[in-house]
């Protein structure tokens, strides 16, 4: 356990959740008062249940023999050191960008990318490199942030979690409510390492200008089975499975590019001084879903491909979407 003085005294959110329903007399976990043997075992098996759903990734090569590298051959990575490649990433000069999952064609060339012409840096920089083969003329979705962090705040999402929110609340044509696991990039079944061309398949990119900034942890929380509840919370969080991740977590270097899947733990970290930021993530195509309300529209018309992709309508912090029409 960390010596840090916040995490030792850090309560796991839900054994909070329950203690205080012991002495709320309208909760269910009032009944418990007194019973702590119920309480140790109903604690005990929780826990074991949530170990089960964090699979610990393994970061030597796959067998010369096999075609693919099966789910959790890695799930977080130092994107470029996979193709043998030494890439010192040189961010453009910033002009206050702020974009969140972009779409556009992932190419080559710039000019294939239909991107708007002041990425062209980004372009030259990081974006190309982080095409493979088998993304070629896919959609992929840009997140740019660039912006002064004040020292003690963090610039992206604090507290640790995945980029998979889990189940969300969709309406239908008719209205009616119905339940979408989503998914991004890392597919619905796996992701993938390929032997013969040294490529992470699929994934999240993702690299910032300063150093321990954010923190990424090289395992990976299962996705749900269809009968079974997903351990990730709302929005992705899983502050809840801190002390349970099999692995300690590794603070990201600066100007280095990283993959991750969206069921790998991170979390954007509190800077020790105040700083201008530059932040980069490039998602797949494999998005199973588009906040329209929360995205950036691409103003040379690229849109979300509607075969892989539903564009969603509303507030998702609300809970509810309504599907948009292709």
């Amino acid at each position: 356990m960390s010596e840090n003085k916040d995490e030792i005294c850090r309560l796991n959110p839900v054994a909070r959740a329950i203690l205080q329903g012991l002495y709320d007399e309208d909760s269910p976990f009032h009944k418990l008062l007194g019973l702590h043997y119920v309480l140790k075992a109903i604690w005990s098996n929780l826990v074991e249940y949530w170990k089960l759903k964090i699979i610990q990734a393994n970061n030597k090569y796959p067998p010369k023999d096999s075609k693919y590298i099966i789910k959790l051959y890695v799930s977080c990575a130092k994107a470029m050191s996979y193709r043998d490649e030494e890439l010192v990433i040189q961010f453009p000069k910033p002009s206050d960008i702020n974009i969140n999952m972009m779409p556009f064609v992932m190419a080559k060339e710039f000019k294939e990318t239909k991107l708007p012409k002041k990425f062209k840096g980004y372009f030259d920089e990081i974006i190309k490199h982080c095409i493979v083969n088998n993304e070629m003329g896919e959609i992929g979705y840009l997140t740019i942030h660039e912006s002064y962090v004040d020292e003690g705040t963090s610039q992206r999402r604090p507290g640790l979690h995945t980029e998979s929110p889990g189940v969300v609340m969709m309406k239908d044509a008719m209205g009616c409510l119905i339940q979408k696991y989503i998914y991004w990039a890392g597919g619905q079944d796996y992701h993938r390492f390929v032997e013969t061309d040294r490529e992470l398949e699929g994934g999240i990119y993702m690299v910032s200008n300063v150093a321990n900034s954010c923190k990424v942890w090289n395992c990976e929380i299962v996705r749900p089975g269809v009968d079974s509840i997903d351990i990730v919370g709302k929005h992705g969080d899983i502050e809840h499975l801190r002390e349970f991740l099999p692995v300690e977590g590794e603070m990201m270097e600066a100007n280095t590019v990283y993959w991750i899947t969206d069921r790998t733990p991170h979390e954007s970290l509190p800077l020790t001084q105040g700083t201008y930021r530059q932040y980069f993530r490039l998602v797949t195509s494999l998005v199973s879903v588009w906040y329209q309300d929360h995205s950036t529209e691409n103003p040379n018309g690229v849109v979300p491909n509607p075969k892989l992709t539903k564009v969603l309508k509303g507030s998702k912090f609300d809970g509810i979407c309504s599907v948009v029409d292709p």
